[in-house]
């Protein structure tokens, strides 16, 4: 796990900002905690940290900008990202920034979209911004925090196979890479597990909606990966990021095709 990098982030909304922090920690393969969480941890040691969380009022919420509050003097890079309701960024991140610079921190960069709002006048059409922040959102995010720390950015082993074995229902594949001479095990293809890295913590389990994965050997293994819907929950919630996706548009046919079946 990369251990130069954090990131906090407090969503206490809907979950928005959580998507795109979740989306950014996957890419840099890095810690993601809240601000309680951060509390039990020695900030000093990591070289760069981002803060964010939904917009309230216009600026981040009030739990986030306290936390920054109580902050020691550092010199510490550090970059912001947030959700917000109104149909612009406007000036939203100053009040965080501000508060940053004052505390020493140097600001590299920063982040927005819009994010699923049912306060004030959305009430009336049950809620603004549906549906977001969505993947491509999420897949903005990931490529905003990939430019801006490109020696992080998590690599895929799967796509250095030279040759995939046919897909077996129930069965998924085994593949074994030499690399800087260790041996990589990768189980899967269209959802890959590393099980070098994967803790058996079984979250996986526990959030995917279709039953993916199973624990073989204390380690999770992505028996039923043919029914997989890219919802990316899995992703979402393993804490060490070991899990890739490799679904096309065909395999989403496909899946579709086999659901419409039962």
């Amino acid at each position: 796990m990369n251990e130069d990098v954090l990131i906090i982030c407090e969503s206490v909304y809907n979950g928005n900002t959580l998507k795109l922090a979740t989306a950014m920690a996957g890419e840099l393969n890095c810690l993601l905690v809240n601000t309680k969480e951060a509390e039990n941890l020695d900030l000093r040691k990591y070289k760069t940290i981002g803060f964010g969380s939904g917009i309230f009022f216009a600026r981040h919420a009030p739990i986030l900008m306290e936390f920054i509050s109580k902050l020691e003097f550092s010199e510490q890079p550090a970059f912001v990202f947030s959700t917000h309701g109104s149909p612009i960024l406007g000036k939203y991140h100053k009040p965080l920034k501000t508060l940053l610079t004052k505390k020493g921190r140097t600001i590299i960069g920063e982040f927005s979209t819009k994010g699923y709002d049912c306060t004030g006048p959305f009430t009336i059409v049950g809620g603004g911004n549906k549906g977001k922040p969505n993947e491509s959102d999420q897949r903005k995010a990931a490529r905003f925090i990939s430019k801006l720390f490109p020696k992080y950015k998590r690599i895929d082993d799967y796509l250095s196979l030279t040759h995939i074995e046919p897909l077996r229902d129930g069965v998924p594949n085994v593949y074994k890479i030499k690399k800087d001479g260790n041996e990589i095990v990768l189980k899967g293809d269209i959802v890959t597990v590393n099980q070098n890295k994967c803790i058996g913590c079984g979250k996986c389990l526990k959030n995917c909606p279709l039953g993916i994965f199973e624990l073989r050997y204390e380690k999770s293994a992505p028996i039923r990966e043919l029914d997989c819907v890219q919802c990316r929950l899995c992703q979402s919630y393993c804490p060490t990021r070991v899990i890739y996706l490799h679904g096309t548009w065909k395999d989403s046919i496909r899946v579709a095709k086999r659901h419409l079946k039962r």
